[in-house]
């Protein structure tokens, strides 16, 4: 198995919310096992501003203020991301970018510091949901070109299920994940979610195929393998839900269609009603 990637510089995107934290948490864990670079950033969205100047009635010192109110959260939840990552003993980089959009701001500035992973929390604060990160990470994890981490929960990895079908995007999450086990000592399963398109025998033999060789490319973690049969969506969710796994590591793209099974738009729902933390993997 190739080396695996590392987590040396960490792009995580915050805002007040519980997610938020407990992402900030991960983040500063992850960045204490692997010696991190960390850049926080809290983008104050422009979409406040729209909204805000749409009232012509409000007279301009009442916007001025309430701008001003916003302005003062960002700086606050910066402050407080500082604090958090101090008492964890993490250096971190803070930035404030203030009336921006806030998924843009996020994948511009992760090109700028050269991040080869991103942490987000999986919703935003539900005073402003729709400006804040809740209504920015589908966008974020669609565009981006490294690795997501969207957390949804605390995470230890005790336990770690990975999406497997041969494709590319799925081998890189495997090494992910593989250097996630061995940093955590996790125990790690090996999904394959056989199609239905075919005879169940010839689906599973193909998948039990995709899952050795899966295992093969492991080093230095033990790995379970399972073939399941169903919706792949569906089966990987309910299969973390039911095994109370903590994180689902998967690609963001499988195999073409054509090649009898893909994990493309599979992502997406994973990322989103899975019950435990995500990495989607580019």
């Amino acid at each position: 198995m190739a080396v695996a990637p590392s987590f040396k510089n960490l792009l995580v995107a915050v805002d007040d919310s519980q997610y938020s934290l407990q992402a900030e948490e991960f983040a500063a864990d992850l960045a204490k096992n692997f010696g991190s670079n960390v850049t926080v950033l809290h983008v104050v969205p422009h979409a406040i501003t729209h909204q805000l100047s749409g009232y012509g009635q409000v007279p301009k010192n009442i916007l001025e203020e309430l701008e001003g109110s916003f302005l003062q959260r960002g700086r606050s939840v910066i402050q407080q991301a500082k604090a958090l990552f101090a008492q964890e003993g993490v250096k971190a980089e803070t930035m404030l970018e203030e009336f921006a959009d806030p998924a843009d701001t996020i994948l511009e500035v992760a090109k700028e510091k050269k991040s080869d992973t991103l942490i987000l929390g999986n919703k935003g604060s539900s005073e402003i949901e729709d400006f804040a990160l809740g209504g920015v990470v589908d966008k974020v994890f669609r565009h981006a070109d490294l690795p997501v981490f969207i957390v949804k929960k605390k995470t230890d990895f005790s336990k770690i299920l990975v999406a497997v079908d041969g494709s590319k995007h799925a081998e890189k999450a495997l090494k992910y994940a593989v250097q996630l086990g061995e940093k955590y000592k996790s125990r790690v399963t090996l999904l394959n979610v056989a199609q239905t398109l075919i005879r169940k025998e010839t689906a599973k033999s193909m998948g039990e195929r995709v899952v050795s060789d899966a295992e093969a490319q492991v080093k230095g973690v033990k790995a379970d393998k399972k073939v399941e049969f169903g919706h792949p969506a569906k089966t990987i969710i309910d299969f973390a839900k039911k095994g109370d796994y903590d994180l689902i590591a998967l690609g963001s793209r499988g195999l073409n269609p054509v090649k009898r099974f893909f994990l493309g738009s599979v992502s997406d729902n994973v990322a989103r009603h899975a019950p435990c933390s995500v990495l989607i993997v580019r």
